[in-house]
């Protein structure tokens, strides 16, 4: 796998903001409680929309109640029957960045244990400094390596 380009980089952190700032904004509502807002500033009915999205009222009735989560290809015509797009997107946890130092710690960890416990069945004891400088080098190799190495179990 190829170093991640750094327009590619910049190209996805403008969407992973615009992600959280909207995930901020929507307060926690689902699309199911997003949905009657929309159609009630509309002055539409679920009768109606039902109807321009070709699907039963009971379903309408059911997303909005939270009762069923609907596909996508179903939201895609609530949606579209509300003149609105839907914009389904990734949008991580923590930034790429810490998710990759994350998983390097953690990988090295599982390699300096195994170590540790290797050392131990041979009855040498191995010295705390020695091992936190194995991680600490362990770590910096993932993360310089191409990726795989980073994410195979």
């Amino acid at each position: 796998m190829s170093k991640p380009k750094k327009s590619e980089k910049l190209f996805l952190e403008g969407i992973f903001l615009a992600g959280k700032d909207l995930q901020k904004k929507l307060q926690g509502l689902s699309v199911g409680q997003l949905i009657p807002l929309i159609r009630s500033q509309l002055g539409m009915s679920q009768r109606i929309l039902a109807a321009r999205a070709a699907i039963q009222q009971s379903s309408v009735v059911r997303i909005e109640s939270g009762h069923f989560d609907p596909n996508i290809s179903t939201l895609k015509k609530i949606v579209e029957a509300m003149e609105c797009d839907l914009v389904v997107t990734i949008v991580p946890r923590i930034d790429l960045k810490t998710t990759r130092e994350n998983q390097a710690k953690l990988k090295a960890e599982q390699k300096i244990r195994y170590l540790h416990g290797t050392m131990s069945l041979e009855k040498q004891t191995p010295n705390q400094k020695l091992l936190k400088e194995l991680h600490d080098d362990e770590v910096k190799n993932l993360l310089d390596s191409s990726g795989s190495t980073l994410w195979n179990k």
